[in-house]
């Protein structure tokens, strides 16, 4: 018995090491697989959380008033200056549409000298008469009447406003996502039109306006046209 105890035990050879360790090391990766294809979704879902907070952190009403003001710094980009070759395009009427707020660009009327990027006049541009327009605009706004439709043009998958730049600012300002809008786009030589030309009445019926309006609000026709600023007729 004493010779058992005193023989020095067999040493296991690389090849039996290595397949030891395979078959704890084996299990050990498919454990850890699963345990990261079941954690994704998890962590895909905390993401988007994460997001979603950040989100709604960024549309707080003082935090959109200043980074919309910080936009005023610069002037309103002009259609003609962005795209000088916007004169060969042709113009196809689209009709009544909802429109994202965000992809407005600026202006097709020139003036943008007059206007920051926030869409408002410049200081020494706000006559009494444009502040009077304003305050009408956002008593509107807050008794829920319905302004009408902005105009603007369609070019190169952004809009341009023709009419309505007040009640663009407006929308930026209180954080609305969409404003209904008349549009006519310009389509680039060799290109082909990107809005869909149906019948009025869908158009219609998918306007914002229209649909608050079925809903008893009013309108607010008297304050289209609101874009004057000092330097017309009735600001001097």
């Amino acid at each position: 018995m004493s010779d058992d105890i005193d023989q020095e035990p067999t040493r296991p050879t690389d090849t039996q090491r290595a397949r030891a360790i395979r078959r704890v090391a084996n299990p050990a990766r498919h454990a850890i697989a699963s345990v990261a294809a079941a954690a994704e979704p998890l962590v895909g879902r905390i993401g988007d959380a994460v997001e979603g907070v950040e989100r709604s952190i960024a549309e707080r009403p003082g935090m959109r008033v200043r980074r919309i003001r910080r936009r005023a710094a610069n002037p309103l980009p002009y259609l003609n200056d962005a795209y000088p070759d916007v004169r060969l395009a042709r113009s196809v009427q689209v009709g009544l549409r909802t429109i994202p707020v965000d992809a407005i660009a600026g202006t097709a009327v020139g003036g943008g000298d007059q206007r920051g990027a926030d869409f408002l006049p410049l200081k020494q541009f706000r006559g009494g008469n444009w502040k009077s327009r304003w305050q009408r605009l956002n008593r509107a706004q807050d008794s829920l009447a319905i302004l009408p439709p902005i105009e603007a043009v369609k070019y190169k998958g952004q809009y341009w406003v023709l009419d309505g730049h007040n009640r663009v600012a407006l929308a930026l300002y209180s954080g609305q996502p969409e404003i209904d809008a008349s549009i006519v786009e310009l389509v680039a030589p060799g290109e082909q039109r990107t809005e869909p030309l149906g019948t009025l009445a869908p158009t219609l019926a998918g306007s914002q306006t229209l649909r608050t309006r079925g809903e008893g609000l009013p309108a607010s026709g008297a304050l289209s046209h609101e874009d004057r600023v000092a330097s017309d007729p009735d600001d001097a």
